[in-house]
């Protein structure tokens, strides 16, 4: 049994989903931002033309038998052991912020789109925004709604709202209203609904009226009451808190990833190019660095938010999707050290040859 709400009550709701709509609002400008890339747009290009083409060129031109005093074979065998075990940390380093990026565009893909939405069938798992339509509520005023609902469908607004050929419309929405069995068209809008209701002119489409109402379906635009509309713009709220919270954290920790890439690369590159330096202990060492560092860097953003905690950090508490990138990457890293170290070793042996 509904609760029936005063007019104070109502009042309340309406100013809360005011409030909610600036803040829903707040919080897709700053996705916003990512999407535009920021300073990884600036990074990206250096990275991959500056950083991969040095780096590279530098690889390529020193590959030789480096241990000519054991032979053929066994110079050239412990020759590509080293070039192995520096090659590891240089496509590690390259992959990392590259991987980032992924993840970055995963998480915004998750933030703006959703399968699920309160008020459709379970089983109806069609990609839509996840800001959802907002339709007038079935109980401010019953008279408004049926004056909207009349308007919509005795005034032929079809291309308006799908401003596509009668084949695309076909394409689009036919097919979808077929293999969703009708579930994605809003129960309020069915067709024996809104005949029940006179809402339909006497000369209406079927099809024209289906796909008008499937339209409204993919947007999820439903009938809903007021309170219903609080509750799912509370979930609403939690739910983009949540892909916004774990998106900067990464799009952060991706910009960290360039940057340490880049600038260690950047250090390298003029000891590389300069023959006094052996080229394949500066870049074991650069590389021994990088893999030193790199675990550090990418949990720098959470040991910022525990700054003033310094020493009273209990991980347990910070939950897995803040941390999933440093769990998955940090095999690698570990083993980008053990490899640095091999190839630094390697290279000042190659030296005595």
């Amino acid at each position: 049994m509904e609760t029936a709400f005063d007019n104070d009550d109502r009042a309340a709701m309406r100013a809360y989903l005011q409030r909610c709509e600036v803040r829903l609002s707040t919080m897709h400008r700053i996705a916003t931002a990512f999407i535009s890339g920021a300073g990884l747009l600036l990074l990206i290009p250096v990275f991959f033309r500056d950083v991969i083409d040095g780096i590279l060129a530098v690889y390529l031109k020193n590959v030789a038998n480096l241990f000519p005093s054991l032979g053929d074979v066994g110079g050239i065998v412990l020759s590509i052991v080293l070039f192995i075990a520096l090659l590891y940390p240089l496509f590690l380093s390259l992959a990392l912020p590259i991987y980032g990026v992924g993840l970055l565009l995963k998480d915004i893909v998750h933030f703006y789109f959703t399968i699920y939405m309160p008020g459709f069938a379970d089983d109806l798992l069609n990609p839509t925004f996840s800001l959802h339509g907002i339709a007038f509520s079935t109980d401010e005023s019953e008279r408004v709604k049926a004056a909207v609902m009349r308007f919509q469908y005795r005034t032929n607004h079809s291309n308006f709202m799908m401003a596509f050929s009668e084949g695309k419309r076909k394409e689009y929405f036919d097919q979808l209203i077929e293999v969703t069995n009708e579930e994605i068209i809003p129960a309020s809008r069915k067709l024996e609904a809104l005949i029940a209701h006179q809402w339909l002119p006497e000369n209406y489409n079927d099809d024209e009226v289906k796909r008008f109402n499937a339209a409204f379906g993919i947007a999820r635009s439903l009938d809903r009451s007021l309170v219903q509309e609080v509750a799912l713009t509370e979930m609403a709220l939690v739910r983009a808190v949540l892909y916004l919270r774990r998106l900067m954290l990464r799009y952060i920790k991706t910009l960290l990833m360039f940057l340490w890439t880049t600038g260690i690369a950047f250090l390298m590159l003029p000891f590389l190019q300069n023959p006094n330096y052996p080229t394949f202990v500066m870049l074991a060492i650069g590389y021994l660095i990088w893999s030193v560092l790199v675990m550090r860097l990418i949990r720098m953003p959470i040991a910022w938010i525990y700054r003033h905690r310094k020493g009273e950090m209990n991980r347990d508490h910070i939950d897995a999707q803040l941390r999933m990138m440093e769990r998955q990457v940090a095999p690698y890293c570990q083993a980008a050290i053990v490899v640095s170290v091999i190839g630094l070793i390697l290279a000042l042996a190659a030296l005595m040859q």
